[in-house]
């Protein structure tokens, strides 16, 4: 029988809480070891303002034998500097605003279709038949992965990340698995991008292979490839599941939503953060710095825990209710500063058009089981979900 966790008081320090996080309870709601916490990295103020500040550096993954870990070590989320600037702008020129917007006639058709599919059963599991395929259709088409090749990435890349969030299981067979899945990916973007380069495409890989990186700056680029693939699905996938969840359990919000359809985009601001699909990042200070009377040391890791600074009571009262008319929304789902989220745009679409498709063409959607929700960290992972409607 597992032990219980520690309640989040009785960590000494953020570290402490992240190792939590992995036990059976803190995979499933990491809010039962963030929640109530005194340390630093779980106060909204001084997650908001570390993440905004230069003088901390981004998160280190330490050296490590594992090819999975040195993949890590390469994303844009763990890069610095010149190197992040790089690697952010030949991949930023798709999501701005402007253009995430062409993509919601896309996602708009794409949603219909698969509930087409599902709706004569009356039932289906929402995270396979429409959470899931959805974001990871689009962003398939965005960087330019042929049809035929996207079960194989889609199966390497949930091997990539099960080996994430089981790295501390005694049984290595899930790590060994990701090590061999991260060095098939790497060698499969780098073909593609060859590709790219002798036949130019409406895509993202045309653009990076436009750019003629080689060494160091093209292994960032295949790096990001994957990174872009699993950040770009995984989180609006884990969105748009709990997002369903949480009107499935809040009748009145639907009720309001489908009076004021103009009322969708603060509705997902708020499942942001309620959910906050990614739980935590990091930060290390280049030189000492003090943050709100926070000492933190030139070289010393800071954990920030997203979940619980978009929960904290003194930025967001009554911070467990889901309220959609809650203003302001400050939340830090998509971090703060250098590095956030260069995907929050189309994050927002596929929550504004996914869901409002979802509720209005399928009556009195309810949810049959709760949410299989399996990890926490890095990113909270759910299997399954299985939800009705009304059936004529």
């Amino acid at each position: 029988m597992d032990t219980p966790p520690q309640p989040s008081t009785a960590a000494e320090t953020e570290f402490d809480l992240m190792g939590a996080l992995f036990s059976p309870a803190g995979s499933a709601d990491p809010h039962v070891i963030l929640r109530g916490s005194p340390l630093p990295g779980c106060q909204y103020q001084f997650v908001r303002d570390v993440l905004r500040d230069p003088r901390f550096a981004a998160p280190v993954i330490p050296p490590s034998p594992h090819p999975a870990f040195q993949l890590l070590r390469r994303w844009m989320i763990r890069l610095d500097g010149d190197r992040h600037r790089r690697v952010r702008d030949a991949f930023g020129g798709l999501f701005t605003a402007r253009r995430v917007e062409r993509y919601r006639t896309i996602i708009a058709g794409r949603a219909a279709a698969l509930i087409d599919q599902a709706a004569p059963a009356g039932s289906m599991d929402l995270v396979t038949d429409f959470a899931r395929p959805l974001p990871f259709t689009v962003i398939n088409d965005v960087l330019g992965v042929p049809p035929e090749d996207r079960d194989w990435l889609g199966a390497a890349l949930a091997t990539l990340n099960r080996g994430f969030a089981r790295q501390r299981d005694s049984d290595r067979t899930p790590v060994q698995a990701a090590d061999d899945t991260a060095e098939q990916m790497l060698s499969y973007f780098a073909q593609l991008l060859d590709q790219r380069a002798a036949a130019p495409a409406d895509d993202l890989m045309t653009a990076l292979a436009a750019r003629h990186a080689d060494g160091e700056d093209r292994q960032d680029l295949l790096a990001n490839c994957i990174f872009f693939m699993l950040a770009g699905h995984q989180t609006t996938t884990t969105l748009l599941t709990l997002g369903t969840h949480l009107l499935c359990t809040h009748p009145s919000a639907v009720a309001a939503l489908q009076k004021d359809p103009g009322r969708w985009p603060a509705a997902v601001e708020e499942m942001l953060r309620l959910i906050t699909p990614t739980t935590f990042t990091g930060a290390t200070p280049r030189t000492d710095a003090d943050i709100h009377g926070v000492t933190c040391p030139a070289g010393q890791p800071r954990l920030l825990f997203l979940a619980a600074a978009n929960r904290d009571p003194a930025a967001f009262p009554d911070p467990d209710r889901f309220d959609i008319s809650r203003e302001p929304n400050p939340h830090l789902s998509f971090a703060a500063g250098a590095h956030f989220c260069l995907g929050a745009p189309l994050a927002r679409v596929h929550g504004e058009v996914a869901l409002s498709t979802l509720f209005t063409r399928l009556p009195r959607l309810t949810a049959l089981t709760p949410p299989d929700i399996t990890a926490s960290v890095p990113i909270r992972q759910v299997d399954h979900f299985t939800v009705t409607w009304q059936h004529d």
